[in-house]
């Protein structure tokens, strides 16, 4: 599944390469907050946790579709649950997103998006129970950018993300969702 993913998103790029205004990479992290983990009907409460990642992305000004842009991105998060840290949830995501950018006065710009894709789940709760697999999910996106130069801008986002349920080392149902706040560096190229 992530494979495939990944082919998606480069083919997504790829194709819209010859007529896109401008392309753009990025780097990010920043702290995630998990909602309480719901392991087989159990609640467990989430520690603050972190989150990084990268996307590489395209604007659509010269396909008639002005300040949109179509990105593919990556992000790992990881959160620890229990009062010794006695167990904790990773994901791994995969995700093609459509981002529709609104420019404010001078050097900022408002954004905002969604994405579908693939997550990978992995959970282990140091008793035993640990394992992990790939299903799909989707997030919601919003940030605000500063142009800090012809070549760079910085910026701040929210994530929201979330995937379907998973069953990781013999426990069925583990729920996957996750609030990031991330900070990042774009380079435009």
């Amino acid at each position: 599944m992530k494979k495939f993913v990944v082919a998606f998103a480069a083919s997504l790029m790829l194709s819209t390469a010859a007529a896109s205004a401008e392309p753009y990479i990025s780097i990010l992290g920043g702290p995630t907050w998990a909602p309480d983990l719901n392991v087989a009907g159990t609640k467990r409460a989430m520690d603050t946790g972190f989150n990084a990642g990268g996307r590489v992305g395209m604007t659509l000004d010269d396909w008639n579709l002005p300040n949109l842009a179509l990105e593919a991105d990556f992000l790992f998060n990881r959160s620890n649950f229990d009062a010794n840290n006695a167990g904790r949830i990773e994901s791994s995501s995969y995700m093609a997103n459509l981002i529709y950018r609104a420019p404010l006065s001078g050097s900022f710009t408002l954004y905002g998006g969604g994405g579908l894709g693939a997550v990978n789940t992995n959970f282990d709760n140091n008793v035993g129970n640990h394992g992990g697999s790939t299903v799909m999910g989707w997030q919601a996106l919003g940030g605000l950018e500063y142009r800090t130069s012809e070549w760079a801008s910085l910026f701040a986002e929210y994530r929201y993300q979330n995937a379907h349920n998973v069953n990781a080392g013999g426990i069925t149902g583990v729920g996957n969702t996750s609030n990031n706040l991330s900070f990042g560096v774009k380079w435009h190229l």
